[in-house]
């Protein structure tokens, strides 16, 4: 369909080093071929719409969600490997994609080629001195992908199909001045806590982990247990599959904090209580109320969103909570990689004003985008109750020759 556009004359290139030792890693297998024998599974991938599914529907939808996680990443090796080896994060997309395309066909959204002819070309991994490279374009298809053209391009005129679907639905949605500055509060300001911990390790003498347990657990999640190795003669370290007496010490302690969480969740709630009491009913402080109870507090250091707080762990979810907390107000208990955490907030300090002034237009267009996206993935899991599945995401592969 668009012969015109792969059979334009083009001058002759020298391909990106790093294109040609990077990318070729990561080739995008077209179609698998599918085994749907009753051994190895159902004979549908599921249902959308009460319409079967097919595993060569599924293939081609991981096939197009690769190509897309590719040409978003592609100046990112680290991250594009980790998201291609994701098995469950790329199911699921699949999925996820076969549903809004479903959706879109049924809203009769059109993509003509001159639209397709734009995205392919404004793209900076098929570009060279800064204009769209011919060769370079063909090289990544049959080299990186191992794609035909065609199959590409029809890729992605579904992909801009699903994104007009994707902007008709979120056209609608706003984001006020006021959601602005509290996201950037969130961001930007840093605070400091007064607060109480429950530590695991308090409860675990509480609680009893039996070997067979920790055996089988390691049994069903061998692959994971992953240690470095350095060979005689190699001067890099090599990676081995770990042996149950090296890591069943590691695998107690964690299944001993796993159920001695629910403990301390119980016994951070009493406390909380009690708290709340003596500071309403006594009008005591929380370190007053704390120090009545015996139970000692601690301050943090200034922190933001993104920090780590030695003893607690990550800041993230305590600045989105801190933002919202009124003075004096202390939070409910709530897990932290430590343990049960109580805080108030004991000091913040403001963001600067004249940096969110030059930064709120781009910081404005990422919060909108931001909220798109939590509207969408609210939507489409609305959609989901109309689909079945039928097969692991976690292991879609089994289902495949």
């Amino acid at each position: 369909m668009l012969k015109t556009f792969r059979n334009k004359n083009v001058t002759k290139v020298v391909l990106w080093a790093i294109l040609i030792l990077i990318l070729p890693a990561f080739v995008v297998v077209g179609y698998m071929s599918a085994d749907r024998s009753g051994k190895k599974g159902p004979k549908y991938v599921g249902t959308i719409e009460n319409k079967n599914i097919s595993f060569d529907d599924f293939a081609g939808s991981i096939s197009s969600v690769r190509c897309q996680v590719i040409l978003n990443y592609y100046s990112n090796a680290k991250a594009l490997e980790s998201f291609l080896k994701n098995k469950n994060f790329i199911g699921k997309l699949a999925w996820s994609r076969l549903i809004l395309s479903k959706k879109a066909g049924m809203a009769r959204i059109k993509v003509p080629d001159s639209e397709v002819i734009k995205f392919i070309t404004s793209q900076p991994l098929f570009m060279r001195n800064g204009k769209f490279d011919d060769r370079l374009y063909s090289y990544f298809l049959r080299n990186s992908l191992g794609l035909y053209p065609r199959n590409f391009e029809e890729m992605i005129r579904e992909n801009v199909m699903i994104q007009k679907l994707t902007d008709s639905i979120t056209k609608d949605v706003k984001i006020s001045d006021d959601e602005v500055i509290r996201n950037y509060e969130k961001n930007n300001s840093k605070f400091k806590i007064s607060y109480i911990l429950l530590g695991l390790d308090s409860f675990t003498n509480k609680v009893k982990v039996p070997d067979d347990e920790i055996k089988k657990f390691y049994d069903n999640n061998k692959a994971s247990f992953v240690i470095q190795t350095q060979e005689a003669e190699s001067k890099e370290p090599a990676k081995k599959i770990a042996t149950f007496d090296e890591v069943k010490d590691v695998i107690k302690s964690m299944l001993a904090e796993n159920r001695a969480r629910p403990i301390a969740l119980e016994a951070a709630n009493k406390t909380y209580e009690d708290l709340r009491r003596l500071m309403d009913k006594d009008k005591l402080s929380f370190e007053a109320a704390a120090a009545k109870l015996k139970i000692k507090t601690q301050e943090s250091v200034p922190f933001i969103k993104s920090d780590y707080l030695e003893g607690i762990g990550e800041a993230g979810w305590i600045t989105a909570e801190a933002v919202k907390m009124k003075k004096g107000e202390i939070s409910k208990p709530a897990n932290v990689r430590k343990g049960i955490l109580i805080f108030r907030v004991a000091e913040t300090l403001p963001f600067d004003q004249e940096t969110f002034k030059k930064e709120k237009e781009d910081f404005t267009k990422k919060v909108l985008a931001e909220k798109k996206n939590a509207y969408i993935e609210d939507w489409l899991r609305e959609q989901e109750k109309g689909a079945k599945l039928n097969i692991d995401l976690n292991d879609y592969e089994k289902y495949y020759r």
